[in-house]
C-alpha cells in the first residue's frame, strides 16, 4: 500500500515543479517505476508466445491477441506519462539536495541516468 501511494503521489504532482522530494521517495519511485516495467514487459512476451503457439485455435489466439494489444497500449502510455512525471519530480528532488535542475536531463539514460542523479548530485543533500 506504501508504494501505491508513492505512485499516487508522484503521479499527482506530474506538473509541480516548486517543493521538494526526498532521496528516499526518488529512490523508491525509480524502484518501483522499474520493476513494472519488467513486469508489463514479461506479460506482454508471454502474451505474445502463447498468441504465437496457439494459432490453430482460431478464437483463442483472437483473445490473446486482443488482451496483448491493450497491455501494449497501457504499456506505452504509462512509458509516456512517466516521462512527463519524472522532470517535475527529479527537479524536485534535486531542489532538496542543493543541486543544479539541469542535472534532471540524465534521465534521458535509463535505467543508469537516475543512479548517477541519485548518487553523484544527491549526495551533497541538506537532509
Amino acid at each position: 500500500m506504501k508504494y501505491l501511494n508513492l505512485l499516487k503521489t508522484v503521479w499527482s504532482q506530474g506538473f509541480k515543479y516548486k517543493g521538494e522530494s526526498s532521496r528516499k521517495e526518488f529512490l523508491e519511485y525509480y524502484l518501483l517505476h522499474y520493476l513494472i516495467i519488467i513486469v508489463l514487459s514479461v506479460l506482454k512476451n508471454i502474451l505474445l508466445n502463447i498468441q504465437y503457439s496457439n494459432m490453430e485455435i482460431g478464437i483463442l489466439s483472437e483473445v490473446i491477441a486482443v488482451i496483448y494489444q491493450l497491455l501494449a497500449i497501457f504499456y506505452v502510455f504509462y512509458l509516456w506519462g512517466s516521462i512527463i512525471v519524472q522532470i517535475p519530480f527529479t527537479v524536485r528532488c534535486l531542489r532538496s539536495a542543493g543541486a543544479k535542475w539541469y542535472w534532471t536531463f540524465l534521465n534521458i539514460i535509463n535505467p543508469f541516468g537516475c543512479l548517477i542523479i541519485y548518487f553523484i548530485p544527491l549526495r551533497i543533500s541538506r537532509k
